[in-house]
Parts: C-alpha cells; structure tokens; sequence
C-alpha cells in the first residue's frame, strides 16, 4: 500500500507542478493579451477622433475671428441700419455663431471651452455697452465706430487669450 501512494504521488506531484505553472503562464499570457487589445483598440479611437478633435479646434478659433468686432460689423451691417438695428444684428449673429459651435465643446478641453464662452460673452457685454451710449436712431456707422474703438482699447483682447489658449492646446494636443 505504502508502495502505491508513492507511486501516486512520483505522478500526481509533477503533474500537479506542470498544470500549476501552465495554469500561472496561460493567465499571464491572458492579461497580457487582453492589455495589448486594449492599447490597439485606444490607439484606433484615437486615430479616428484625433482629425475629429482638429477640426472642432479649427471650428472654434474660426468662431472666434468671425465674432472679432471689424469682422463682425463688416459682415452684418448694411447702408441704411440704424444702431440699434446693428446692435440688434450683432447680438443675433454672435449667438447664433456660438450655437452652430456649441457641440465642439465636446472635443476640445475644458480650459478652450471657457475661455471661448468668456471671449462670447465679453463681446456681447462690450456690444451692449456701447449700444446703451447712444440713441437707437443714429446711423449703425456710429455704434461701429464706438465698438470697434473700444475693442482696440482693451489691453487684452478675450478673443486673442482664447485664441492662444487654444493654438497651445493644440500644439501639446499633437
């Protein structure tokens, strides 16, 4: 009998060993797998999203020329607006700029996001401004005029810090 058991255990004990380490190998090899997988999967999303995420950067800093004040104004007024009219035109279109954009903020990082809603606002607190400083009923060339002066006076411009905020993004987004 005592030669049996051992008999049994010059068998089992190695075949235990050799199941015990396959066993140890084969999970390794399994998260290792499983990791690589994972990094090839991120590595295509990110492939895809990246032309994604250039374009909404694109998207926003063109946002952000388009509602610069002498670009602005030079696009919606006409000969025969008075300023309350432009006044009423430029509040209207900025909005509607930023809402066409609203969904890039999904791409880009959340200190783009800010600064671009800050240089928004900013603009349409300057334009209300300077709409609230003279008569509705003078020529919309008045209120321009005034908008863009006081535009040049800020010593930072909310659209150029978006503007340099989102260019350094971009360059450490690449």
């Amino acid at each position: 009998m005592e030669n049996f058991i051992l008999e049994l255990a010059k068998v089992t004990i190695p075949g235990l060993l050799v199941l015990l380490t396959t066993y140890y190998l084969l999970r390794d090899f399994f998260k290792n797998e499983e990791r690589k997988r994972y990094y090839e999967m991120r590595r295509e999303t990110a492939k895809s999203l990246n032309p994604i995420k250039l374009t909404a950067y694109e998207r926003l800093a063109l946002f952000l020329e388009r509602i610069r004040p002498d670009s602005l104004i030079m696009r919606v007024q006409t000969g025969n607006m008075t300023s309350g009219d432009l006044h009423l035109m430029l509040l209207t279109t900025i909005r509607e700029e930023f809402e066409h954009n609203v969904t890039q903020q999904i791409y880009v990082g959340k200190e783009v996001w800010l600064v671009t809603k800050n240089a928004k606002e900013t603009m349409i607190q300057l334009i209300n401004t300077c709409a609230s400083e003279i008569p509705n009923k003078l020529p919309a060339i008045e209120l321009a005029k005034i908008v863009i002066e006081r535009y040049g006076e800020l010593e930072e411009s909310p659209i150029d810090i978006a503007l340099n905020i989102l260019k350094a993004e971009v360059k450490s987004f690449g």
